[in-house]
């Protein structure tokens, strides 16, 4: 997983730099995610599918600049990665404090569509909460399992008797 800063934007000289960090890691798959608003973007999307990378789609504060909550599938694997919705400290804050942030449970329930949507374009889908701070990942990503439990870790026979 290749975690690019916002002042890494979509230029011509960055996808080169993605092409060639992607060669150089050839036997490996590789998710990006980006964090400036520039990389969002059909062309995007198709490039780095031919590349067979990832892309990483991502919640995060809804501010200009950042990135909304885009479901993509560009290569086998699925990654959804949870920053938490703290606008007030996100810019100005350590990171302790940018990623200080509960999620609720219905904010959690949101994206079970949007992961269901992933995980039906991808063998493998991961879902990891960043957002750290006291602890706050593991409670929210208990809850997200509980949350998924029902619908996405049924056996393939459940599956199939249930038309998926």
């Amino acid at each position: 997983m290749a975690q690019f800063p916002w002042s890494f934007k979509n230029t011509e000289e960055n996808r080169k730099y993605l092409k060639s960090y992607n060669d150089q890691l050839a036997e490996y798959p590789l998710i990006v995610e980006f964090r400036h608003i520039s990389w969002i973007s059909e062309p995007l999307f198709s490039f780095l599918r031919s590349l067979g990378v990832s892309y990483c789609v991502v919640d995060e504060p809804n501010l200009p600049g950042l990135l909304p909550p885009k479901v993509e599938a560009t290569a086998n694997l699925g990654y959804v990665r949870f920053h938490g919705r703290n606008t007030k400290t996100w810019w100005e804050g350590d990171s302790s404090q940018r990623y200080n942030y509960l999620y609720t449970e219905q904010e959690l329930k949101e994206w079970v569509p949007k992961i269901k949507q992933l995980t039906a374009s991808t063998e493998e889908t991961y879902v990891f909460f960043n957002n750290c701070h006291a602890g706050y990942a593991a409670k929210n990503a208990k809850t997200m399992q509980s949350i998924l439990q029902p619908d996405l870790f049924k056996s393939p026979e459940q599956q199939n008797d249930q038309g998926k």
